[in-house]
């Protein structure tokens, strides 16, 4: 392409503008037209990452460029299949307003004149920034953040954080998404959770020879958000005749094909989830053997402390602590060693008075805090029919095993926590963990990534710990350390108010964090109040606009990954390379190794490699890291790029049920969980633990929160409820939901013209008595409404909603980018959402679903200057242009 194509380019989108004096023509790589090349043509394995699903991916490449993507009926996983998001790969490699180069603003801050910089300066820049911010108001007051979306090495901000010592990162997903389930699971068994959409729940990936006969889908769309992977895997699954259950306020396709479809009222799930463990409990379909045996349930609470009584307590990291139960043989309270003492008649509930203190058992307590969740409240609560709860209830518990797939629905509002302890209790309550069949196992792993999938181990001890204890909003939330992460609520009011201390510069790698962020409003005004702000990604987005210095980062087919699928070890590896795009994954690492060059007298030994005693305390390019990854396994990077994928170790060894029951070589004893107690903790006792002291996930010990966590799930309605019956009710009727379309991934892809033409515009789902009631017909533009503000969608009226709730998918607007909205304000859900108290107490999630809103009819019709029309996003599409070289390996600094 010519400058003045690309230009014309970008006016008719309105992405970036370069000045005139630093206009350029593209480098091209090869030196000879197309025309005059003898077509080279390869196949290419690589994987997407167009959502995190990771799917194998064969790329047809000729003569360097990518002309077609298919899927790989090798993955273990996708199976040869492929959705919208990764088939757009090519336009998103290709798209004529990727950022292309490293730019700098030349005007102010909204205009978008931008001047193109090299690497070398960019990244020298960058530092001096840092360095100079570190010194004059400390380290904290860096700030950074990440978010999903396009191709995210979530680890590596993390590290640089730590290594660079300030406490502070967030990512708009963490309490808000997946966090909350992720460390739930982890305390009450020690293994993965069972989200579908996050490559868990493998059990799935089998349906031929699994023994699964029933799955519920809470606040989980597989066939929206994971189609290829998650989403054909239950299509299988029902032609074996599993049965299902969904609970959605929405009929997305699973609830379709569900046996039981529950359109819960947004933000009550936790009342339906306390119901259903009441009603397994009162009816004894409860798995005895199981809770007895192996969950913390037998043990005795000590009611005035709310923690377990202890016989004995272990200093052997092989041998867990001792507790007491109560024997019915000789009516008193007895030590139960692990794993269990036939010769004790142990009581699953009861309270006792010994001594003067009187202790219940974890059971008794569990059955007292679900004792007024009858079927008839829940359904009070939660908007459904009571017989069509019960119906649900036996659908999962009469066909045995099989799982509860809690989904990211829950993740987001205050309820949070709650929801995963109660989601994780009933199905252990069942006994449906680590036997065929069930959702949640601890089957094999290469070992080559960490613990949510990614290579870059994130160096947390080297945060000091006077450091650790100034991240924002962590004292009170700390669940949040688990991830090594700040509350974005609380890093929100520092930069508002300089309270506790002021935030001065702010590197920001995601799609647009004005639309991921609940109340965009607050966030958009607040970097008015931020001195330096980097943007790195892809292509520009509406946070562009407020940045003063673009990073261009590489597409998913232009990237490195390990990725582990099943039994199988996969390559995502580049297949192509565009412009002086970097992996954002090696510009974190170059960024750290600049500062430590620029180190001064106080700073120099957090970012010397031989003080951090890291195996790979730098690196200059994908290789080295992930070399350093593959170390444990039979395999190179090199050798996994030609051969994946390659099935580390066979399907009987990986999928490995009753792990638990496998006896320690070094005790004799069954391993049993991985948890302080080897047992299942239903009575999460840690979540004391965590919230007195933030162990076991911060490195130091923390001051307490206010208050302490509760080792039992709860109800809460939400802050905005209509329930309450006020006047805020009354003027905002309706119950506001979000969720996933299949054609984008959070913010992404609202700029390829093939996503766009199939999704041109939100949708705003509507029964058709609400509309009715407030004068909308289908297909009317209608403003929705909140406390907060106002934003545009189609009406879609449909039965397959709940009658007191909306739903809306938070969208953007790249063709108005250069406009006063920078196309985030026509509409944009999360205009709406709340990011103010009150949060979950352990994890600091704020409202992104579950408030009110009203609906009424735009007369002025569609925002001004956005497309609808297929003819409209052919600006979106790729331009001819001169060929790109075979495969390279990144730019060079």
């Amino acid at each position: 392409m010519s400058t003045t194509d690309f230009l014309a380019a970008t006016d008719i989108a309105n992405g970036l503008t370069l000045t005139d004096d630093q206009s350029c023509t593209f480098k091209t790589a090869t030196k000879t037209a197309l025309d005059d090349q003898t077509d080279n043509v390869q196949i290419i394995k690589t994987a997407c990452r167009a959502c995190i699903s990771n799917c194998g991916v064969l790329a047809t490449v000729k003569n360097g460029r990518v002309v077609h993507l298919e899927g790989n009926p090798e993955d273990p996983m996708s199976k040869g299949h492929m959705c919208a998001k990764g088939l757009s790969g090519i336009q998103a490699l290709y798209n004529p307003n990727r950022n292309k180069y490293p730019l700098v603003r030349v005007g102010q801050r909204g205009e978008n004149k931008w001047k193109r910089i090299s690497w070398d300066t960019a990244i020298d820049t960058i530092a001096h920034k840092l360095m100079a911010a570190r010194q004059d108001f400390g380290a904290e007051s860096v700030f950074c953040s990440t978010g999903g979306g396009g191709n995210p090495e979530f680890w590596s901000i993390s590290r640089f954080c730590n290594i660079f010592g300030t406490p502070n990162w967030f990512e708009p997903g963490c309490a808000q998404c997946y966090l909350p389930r992720m460390c739930v699971y982890d305390m009450m068994y020690g293994g993965t959770n069972a989200s579908i959409a996050d490559s868990n729940a493998q059990e799935i990936y089998f349906p031929k020879t699994t023994k699964m006969k029933s799955l519920v889908l809470w606040g989980a769309d597989p066939s929206y958000s994971s189609p290829a992977s998650g989403g054909s895997a239950l299509v299988d699954l029902r032609a074996q005749g599993i049965k299902t259950v969904v609970i959605d306020p929405r009929m997305t396709p699973d609830a379709a094909k569900a046996d039981v479809w529950l359109p819960i009222r947004p933000g009550s799930d936790v009342a339906l989830e306390l119901a259903w463990i009441r009603y397994i409990i009162e009816n004894n379909l409860y798995d005895h053997d199981f809770v007895l045996r192996w969950t913390n349930l037998p043990y005795l609470v000590n009611t005035e402390t709310n923690l377990l009584w202890r016989a004995e307590t272990s200093t052997a990291p092989d041998q867990p602590d001792t507790f007491m139960v109560w024997d019915e043989k000789t009516n008193s309270a007895q030590p139960l060693p692990y794993p269990y003492n036939d010769d004790l008649d142990v009581a699953l509930e009861g309270t006792y008075v010994i001594n003067g203190v009187t202790y219940k058992t974890g059971f008794q307590c569990l059955k007292e805090t679900v004792a007024d969740y009858t079927l008839e409240k829940a359904a009070k609560i939660c908007w459904l029919p009571k017989d069509k709860i019960e119906a649900a209830i036996r659908t999962f518990t009469d066909n045995m095993p099989g799982g509860l797939c809690l989904g990211v629905a829950t993740d987001q509002s205050p309820n949070s926590a709650q929801a995963a302890m109660a989601a994780g209790i009933i199905d252990l309550l069942m006994g449906d963990v680590e036997r065929p069949g069930a959702l949640l196992q601890r089957f094999g792993t290469a070992g080559a990534t960490n613990m949510i999938g990614y290579c870059v181990p994130p160096a947390p001890a080297k945060l000091p710990d006077a450091q650790l204890k100034k991240r924002l909003g962590t004292i009170e939330h700390k669940g949040l350390h688990m991830w090594l992460a700040g509350h974005a609520p609380s890093i929100l009011h520092a930069i508002e108010t300089g309270d506790p201390y002021p935030l001065r510069v702010w590197l920001e790698r995601s799609g647009n964090k004005l639309v991921n962020l609940a109340d965009s409003k607050r966030w958009a005004k607040a970097t008015e109040k931020v001195d330096f702000i980097v943007h790195m990604y892809m292509y520009p987005t509406s946070f562009s606009a407020y940045a003063d210095m673009l990073l261009p980062t590489e597409e998913w087919l232009e990237t490195d990954m390990i990725v582990e699928s099943c039994n199988k070890l996969m390559a995502r590896q580049s297949v192509t390379h565009v412009w002086e795009t970097i992996d954002e994954t090696v510009i974190w690492s170059k960024l750290a190794k600049r500062c430590a060059q620029l180190g001064h007298e106080g700073c120099q030994k957090a970012f010397d490699p031989v003080y951090m005693g890291d195996d790979l305390p730098y690196w200059d390019n994908m290789s080295e890291l992930l070399n350093a990854n593959l170390k444990d396994t039979p395999f190179t990077w090199e050798q996994l790029k030609k051969e994946a994928p390659i099935e580390y170790m066979s399907e009987a060894d990986y999928r490995s049920y009753y792990v638990y029951q496998q006896p320690d070589p070094k005790t004799g004893l069954p391993k049993g969980f991985p948890t302080p107690s080897k047992k299942c903790e239903l009575y999460l006792e840690r979540m004391i633990t965590l919230g007195r002291t933030g162990q076991p996930y911060s490195h130091c010990a923390l001051p307490p929160a206010s208050k302490d966590y509760s080792p039992l799930p709860y109800y809460e309605e939400p802050y905005e409820s209509p329930l309450l019956g006020n006047d805020l009710a009354e003027e905002y009727p309706l119950v506001m939901t979000n969720g996933r379309v299949p054609y984008y991934h959070h913010g992404t892809l609202r700029n390829t013209a093939w996503t766009r033409e199939l999704y041109p515009a939100p949708e705003v789902w509507i029964h058709p008595q609400a509309a009715q009631k407030y004068g909308v017909a289908d297909n009317d533009w209608v403003w929705v409404e909140s406390l907060r503000g106002k934003v545009r969608g189609i009406a879609h009226l449909t039965t397959g909603i709940n009658p007191g709730s909306v739903y809306m998918e938070r969208f953007w607007n790249p063709e108005t980018l250069n406009t006063k909205t920078h196309g985030w304000q026509e509409m944009n859900v999360n205009v709406l959402a709340r990011s103010q108290g009150p949060y979950n107490d352990v994890f600091g999630t704020y409202t992104l679903r579950a408030y009110l809103v009203k609906v009424y009819k735009a007369k002025e019709g569609a925002p001004e200057g956005i497309w609808l029309e297929p003819k409209e996003f052919k600006a979106f599409l790729p331009k001819s242009a001169e060929a790109t070289p075979d495969i390279t390996k990144g730019a060079q600094l």
